[in-house]
């Protein structure tokens, strides 16, 4: 029988504020990944929001991004995240965050492919052996840029969008309870 294959895309927000606040935000797909791309792919020109980095969109194109994002069922218990203050451990945290995420997505004999946003060649073996110390099965981990993936590029935009509500944005708030409650975004 062979392995579920698992995508993991990670990306982390917070490293500019020396450590008082780090988020790590992780999508974890497995079979339905190309469903899911597709719908991204909707999503991101209805809002249009496109290809573009969360601090590169307008206000009214976030709003409208995350808004289909949290509304769409199929998103559900996909998509965590972790977040920690007074820490500038952030490689060590994001290994942290993306084990924790991996592990909770898999339900039998599992590999993991790994992508993280930004990611240094140099990078790849640390990671990936940090993750195999957590009980990860990792196949691969790679760095990707933003506009290189629709997941990566889901994966920024709920860093950017948690942090705007962990900021006190009401609207991103208002938003954030909605995919609380709709299990969209977990905090793992």
């Amino acid at each position: 029988m062979s392995p579920q294959k698992l995508y993991c895309y990670v990306d982390e927000t917070g490293q500019d504020t020396l450590g008082e606040f780090f988020l790590v935000s992780i999508v974890v797909v497995g079979d339905e990944r190309n469903h899911l791309r597709s719908k991204l792919d909707t999503i991101e020109k209805r809002s249009g929001k496109g290809i573009k980095k969360w601090t590169k969109s307008t206000r009214k194109q976030r709003i409208a991004y995350m808004s289909d994002i949290v509304s769409d069922e199929s998103l559900a218990n996909h998509i965590s995240f972790s977040h920690y203050t007074q820490s500038r451990s952030y490689v060590d945290m994001t290994i942290l965050s993306t084990a924790k995420a991996i592990l909770a997505a898999a339900n039998k004999a599992y590999e993991a492919t790994v992508y993280v946003d930004g990611m240094q060649r140099t990078e790849k073996r640390a990671f990936a052996a940090g993750l195999r110390k957590l009980h990860v099965q990792v196949h691969l981990v790679r760095g990707l840029t933003d506009q290189a993936d629709e997941f990566i590029r889901l994966a920024d935009a709920v860093a950017g969008f948690l942090r705007d509500s962990m900021e006190g944005d009401e609207e991103m708030q208002k938003l954030h309870k909605r995919a609380s409650k709709n299990s969209i975004i977990k905090k793992c």
